[in-house]
């Protein structure tokens, strides 16, 4: 049975620290992103593995953003990450992420891949979904998409035979 999108898990993607990065310990591609028909406009640095990642992750999961880049996220890395023209959606948060993606996923499991999860303070176990850590030097390029799915199939496994 194939999924759909009321069906697919939803990852939900910060751009600062997972696609865009500060201080790279990964090969980078170094350019200029505009957003607002080229009013807005900041030169990045995303890691050279991200398109491929991005590419496999959305075979898995519909993509949402949630960051500060807000609307601007998909207009402006859609050329650098090769992403399709119509936008993904996006949640309008930089923070409290979390009442966030449970109101939009509506009872779908998820997974935040976000470098600032340590921002949320203690986080027990989401039962519905999984935080995903990344080091802001790396940023996506330590997401195995194929892992990651299966990791969340056996999370929400585990979480449903504990009720």
């Amino acid at each position: 049975m194939s999924e759909t999108s009321q069906t697919r898990p939803i990852a939900v993607l910060e751009v600062d620290g997972v696609l865009v990065l500060e201080d790279p310990m990964v090969p980078v591609i170094r350019t200029v992103v505009h957003a607002c028909g080229n009013k807005w406009a900041r030169s990045v640095q995303v890691p050279v593995a991200a398109p491929g990642i991005i590419a496999r992750l959305a075979e898995r999961f519909d993509i949402v953003w949630a960051s500060a880049w807000s609307h601007n996220a998909h207009p402006a890395l859609r050329d650098v990450l090769g992403v399709p023209a119509e936008p993904w959606p996006f949640l309008p948060v930089q923070f409290l992420k979390l009442p966030a993606i449970r109101a939009y996923a509506a009872g779908r499991p998820w997974v935040l891949i976000d470098d600032a999860i340590h921002h949320l303070g203690l986080v027990e176990d989401q039962p519905d979904g999984l935080l995903v850590p990344v080091d802001p030097g790396r940023g996506i390029t330590a997401i195995d998409p194929e892992a990651l799915r299966a990791e969340l199939d056996r999370h929400l496994e585990k979480a449903a035979a504990g009720r």
